[in-house]
């Protein structure tokens, strides 16, 4: 598949066995951690002239400082601008690797390598880049589109099933907000999807990428309001993330956000309860469960005070399903947000 995004042409490949599809005359910087020691291996037996980097395990590859530290090697090692970046991960070294790539000598060629469910079909793709600074989620960062996206299929069989419904989480919110036909699929075909099925995996996975991509090419930077669709259950989800100090997953974080945001919209009067039955179903039919017994309470509030779709000090941006398959954009009071969050939890 290929999307023009704000005048860049990116090229999103599905399938297996797909890791072949490099240009033999750049020298590549691959990223990545040491849990994926096996996955570095089949890329880079394709590549000619290439450089490594571990990054350090979970959400401390984000740290803006090992930003600096990976843009320190591909100085000392001579990358161009003629050269690439492979992120080679999920969606916290996608998310590393295009902030570095969008900000190395104004911007360098960069190819997601996704490994897992939940960054095929979420965090690979979009060009929204970050890095945590003290503590805050994705405080700085970059719009920077990937040239290319390789999704190899055969990295998802070396995930638990709690990594796999990790990235269910993402692809239920494209169900539930704007995919009425993705919805009924994955409630159809529960059973091959969690079996890793090829087919039912690369049609879960184009459906997202395709559901996601609508919305980016027709607001690339976040500039008119559109892509706020995407953050459905993200306000909650990130304090629930926020709160639990990252412990809690992020595909089930905002799975119990999405249920959560649609109950404070039920609340407010402003959304039907049907579509709260519509989520809770799939939630309970893929066993998507959050144990909150550990929140840190002030910290989950504090994230919602500093959530970036915030208009304010006051408003917030909150995407809600009206129907299955159908999303409208809200505008809220902060506190009735907090709120709702704190009903939810009881």
């Amino acid at each position: 598949m290929i999307f023009d995004v704000g005048g860049e042409k990116i090229n999103v490949m599905i399938g297996e066995n797909i890791l072949n599809s490099f240009d033999k005359g750049k020298k590549y910087f691959i990223i990545y951690q040491n849990s994926l020691s096996n996955e570095l291996d089949k890329v880079s037996s394709n590549l000619m002239d290439y450089d490594i980097y571990e990054a350090p395990d979970g959400e401390k590859a984000k740290d803006v400082d090992v930003a600096l530290d990976i843009i320190k090697k591909m100085v000392e090692k001579g990358y161009t601008r003629r050269d690439a970046i492979i992120s080679l991960g999920g969606g916290t070294i996608s998310d590393l690797s295009g902030f570095v790539a969008s900000i190395y000598m104004r911007g360098i060629d960069l190819i997601n390598i996704p490994t897992t469910l939940l960054s095929m079909v979420d965090a690979s793709i979009g060009g929204k880049n970050g890095v945590n600074f003290r503590g805050i989620k994705n405080v700085i960062g970059t719009f920077y589109q990937p040239h290319m996206i390789i999704n190899d299929i055969l990295f998802l069989k070396t995930l638990s099933k709690e990594e796999i419904l990790n990235g269910m989480g993402e692809v239920i919110k494209y169900s539930i907000i704007m995919d009425k036909d993705l919805y009924n699929y994955i409630v159809n075909n529960k059973e091959e999807i969690l079996n890793l099925n090829k087919d039912n995996l690369i049609f879960v996975i184009e459906s997202s990428i395709k559901d996601k991509m609508k919305i980016v090419v027709n607001d690339v930077k976040e500039t008119n309001g559109l892509r706020a669709v995407l953050n459905f259950g993200h306000t909650i989800g990130h304090a629930i993330e926020s709160g639990s100090e990252f412990k809690i997953k992020h595909g089930f974080a905002i799975s119990y956000g999405m249920a959560c945001e649609t109950q404070i919209g039920i609340n407010e009067g402003i959304i039907n309860e049907d579509i709260y039955y519509a989520i809770k179903n799939v939630l309970s039919l893929y066993k998507i469960e959050v144990k909150l017994n550990d929140i840190d309470i002030n910290k989950a509030l504090e994230s919602i005070e500093k959530d970036k779709k915030r208009l304010n000090n006051k408003k917030i941006m909150i995407p809600l399903p009206i129907s299955l398959g159908e999303f409208k954009i809200f505008t809220m009071d902060l506190d009735v947000i907090k709120k709702g969050f704190l009903k939810c939890l009881n």
